[in-house]
């Protein structure tokens, strides 16, 4: 496996709720080229934890950070 990924491969349904978000709203983030790096598992997506986990960092701000937004 490439990139170190090992563990549990989530459906689209399985990572949206490992992400806390709609699965229309992971749907939308990958079709605008902004959603966690995915693979194909057949016709489906497959993710891993380690790319959501990293793709959450990106999303999650400091509460100063937002305060001052």
């Amino acid at each position: 496996m490439s990139g170190g990924r090992s563990g549990p491969v989530l459906t689209t349904k399985g990572a949206a709720a490992y992400c806390g978000i709609a699965v229309q709203t992971l749907y939308n983030e990958l079709s605008a080229g902004t959603g966690p790096t995915s693979h194909k598992q057949g016709r489906l997506n497959a993710f891993y934890e380690a790319d959501l986990d990293a793709w959450l960092k990106t999303r999650i701000t400091e509460r100063e950070m937002a305060v001052a937004s």
